[in-house]
This record gives structure tokens, sequence and C-alpha cells, in this order.
């Protein structure tokens, strides 16, 4: 939270803006996040779907577009399913949860005064990766496996509304990872590739304030 609010303050305090055209929220985003990329044998991602959130500032340009920075915390990561004989379908075995802190830098244009679309990049900073695996408790610190850093084009489709001085959204938003974020060797316990992308789809819902 500590760097969320001093993004938000450097964001404010250095740019050349007429603070009359800043909005100012919070958001929430549910990810059904996975992973892209060659799978072990007879193992299958499934997917992880976990709520995150954060703020939300944005500046007018012209009535119909937008510049939106949404710094926030944001889960990733897969469910690892397995093909095992005795089974007719893959049984959900072990969880990789990953949580970053994610910046992005989205483009919002209007089609009208409730329907936009909007697209941009975000980079994101591992804070935590972590594996569960079925019916054992106990997590996995993972962190290791993982790249530092992660960088995702995002493209989404959203509609606003107003209610009081609030102006409510919620959009739908896919988002592709650019780079190989593994860093699993290629001969490690998992039998895991050692290359695959972060991926997910997204609703973000939340309120933002004009000043």
């Amino acid at each position: 939270m500590k760097k969320l609010l001093l993004f938000l303050f450097l964001f404010i305090s250095f740019s050349q803006i007429d603070y009359a055209q800043i909005s100012v929220g919070a958001i929430g985003n549910l990810n059904n996040s996975n992973i892209s990329g060659d799978a072990p044998s007879k193992v299958k991602y499934t997917g992880r779907t976990a709520l995150g959130g954060g703020l939300i500032v944005e500046y007018k340009i012209t009535d119909e577009v937008y510049i939106s920075l949404q710094p926030m915390l944001l889960p990733k990561g897969t469910t690892i399913s397995y093909d095992l004989p005795s089974y007719e379908e893959e049984r959900d075995s072990a969880v990789a949860k990953l949580t970053y802190y994610t910046i992005p830098l989205m483009v919002k244009v209007f089609a009208n005064k409730t329907v936009f679309v909007t697209s941009g990049f975000d980079i994101g900073f591992l804070q935590s990766a972590n594996s569960e695996l079925s019916n054992i408790d106990k997590e996995k610190d993972i962190s290791k496996n993982f790249k530092s850093t992660d960088i995702s084009f995002n493209f989404g489709v959203g509609l606003t509304f107003k209610i009081s001085f609030l102006n409510l959204f919620i959009e739908g938003r896919y988002s592709q990872g650019l780079f190989n974020t593994s860093n699993f060797p290629k001969e490690n316990e998992y039998n895991i590739p050692t290359e695959f992308k972060n991926t997910g789809i997204q609703v973000l819902f939340g309120a933002m304030y004009d000043f």
C-alpha cells in the first residue's frame, strides 16, 4: 500500500496538468489467470481465479480520450492438473499462487458517454510465489523459479455511469504477457518447461471522484 500511495503522489506532483481534469478512485480486479506455454507430459494448466485491487488515477485529454494509471496488487498463477490413469478426467493436484505489484498504463477511448474501449501495457513486480499441493495445507515458496518482473499488453471494453458524485465503472479485460517469466532450470524436480507467459481474463470494477 505504501508503494501505491507513493506512486500516486509522484504522478500528481510531477505532472504538469490541469488538476480539474483528474479523477481518482479505487479499483477491484477479479482475475482468471493462467500460464501459456508447453506443459509437462500428462499435465494441463487450468487457471486460477483470485481478487486483487488498488488505486486508479485518470487524466482527461479530450471528452473522448483519457489516460488511466492503475497501480494495484494483482494475483496470478495457475492450477496444475494431472492426467492419472485411474481417473477419467484430469485431477487438480497443485496450485501456483503468484502475487504481483502491477502498474498498468492505459488509454481509454469513449464511443459515447457510457461505452469505452481501452488498451495499454503494464509492468508487474513479483511480490510472492507459492505452490500448494491438494489436501496439504502447507505452502512452499517458489519465488526463485519466477523472474522478478513481467510486462503485459492489455485490451478491454467497459461501461461507466454516474451515481451522485461518483463515476462507477465495470470493464472486461484480456491480458497477455510478452516475455518469458520462467526462471526454472532446464532440469528441475517439477519437470516444468523453462518457457511460459502469464495470461489473464479480468473483470475490473470501481468508483472514481472528479476533482
